[in-house]
C-alpha cells in the first residue's frame, strides 16, 4: 500500500501535464516551411542529451546526488539504467521499525524532447514553477507538484530542458531531510551538469 501511494504524485502530475496542452488545441500552429526547421539545432540537443545520459552507467552514478536523502534506504533492484536514460529508486529497507524508514525517493533521466512546458502550461496545470536563473539560462524550467498531509509529503519535481529532463519524486517525512522543489532542482542540475 506505501509503495502505491509513492506513485499518485506522478499519475497526478502527467494528468496535469496532458491537461494543460488541450486548451490550444483550437490555436493554429503557426506554418512552418520545411527549409525552415533547425535539423543542425535539433541534432545538436540530441547529441548534448546523449552526452549526458552516456555518464550514468549505473544508479552508483546517480545516488551521490540525492545521498543524504537516500540514507537508510535499500536500492530497488527493478533500476535500470541504458542510454535511453535511468530509472532509480531507494526505498523503504526490509525489516524497517522505524517511521522515518517507511519512505522513498526516485530519480527518473531521460531524453528531452527539444522542447520544454512553457510557464503558461505550468500555471494552467497548476503546477509550482520554480524559477532558476542557470536553468532559464539553458532553455530550461522547473517544476513541482507537492502533495502534503500534517505529518508528511510526496513531492515530485520536474527539471526539463531542450536535451534532458530528470524528474525526482522524494518528500519529507518525521525529521528527515526534506527532499523539495529547491532540493530536487539542485540534485537535478548536479546530475544534468547545469
Amino acid at each position: 500500500m506505501i509503495r502505491n501511494a509513492r506513485f499518485v504524485p506522478v499519475l497526478l502530475l502527467a494528468a496535469a501535464l496532458s491537461a494543460c496542452g488541450s486548451d490550444d488545441a483550437d490555436t493554429a500552429a503557426p506554418e512552418v516551411a520545411p527549409d525552415e526547421v533547425a535539423v543542425a539545432d535539433e541534432g545538436a540537443a540530441s547529441a548534448a542529451g546523449a552526452e549526458v545520459l552516456a555518464r550514468f552507467t549505473s544508479c552508483d552514478d546517480v545516488s551521490p546526488a540525492v545521498a543524504q536523502y537516500i540514507a537508510g534506504l535499500q536500492e530497488s533492484p527493478s533500476n535500470a539504467v541504458d542510454e535511453y536514460g535511468a530509472i532509480c529508486n531507494w526505498e523503504t529497507p526490509d525489516g524497517a521499525t522505524s517511521l522515518s524508514e517507511i519512505r522513498g525517493v526516485e530519480v527518473l533521466i531521460e531524453p528531452g524532447t527539444g522542447e520544454v512546458p512553457t510557464v503558461q502550461d505550468l500555471e494552467a496545470g497548476q503546477l509550482v514553477l520554480l524559477p532558476d536563473a542557470e536553468l532559464a539560462k539553458a532553455g530550461g524550467v522547473a517544476y513541482t507538484l507537492p502533495v502534503t498531509t500534517a505529518v508528511a509529503g510526496v513531492i515530485v519535481t520536474t527539471v526539463a530542458t531542450p536535451d534532458v529532463k530528470v524528474t525526482i519524486t522524494g518528500g519529507q517525512w518525521d525529521d528527515m531531510p526534506s527532499l523539495d522543489g529547491p532540493a530536487a532542482v539542485s540534485a537535478a542540475k548536479q546530475l544534468i551538469g547545469t
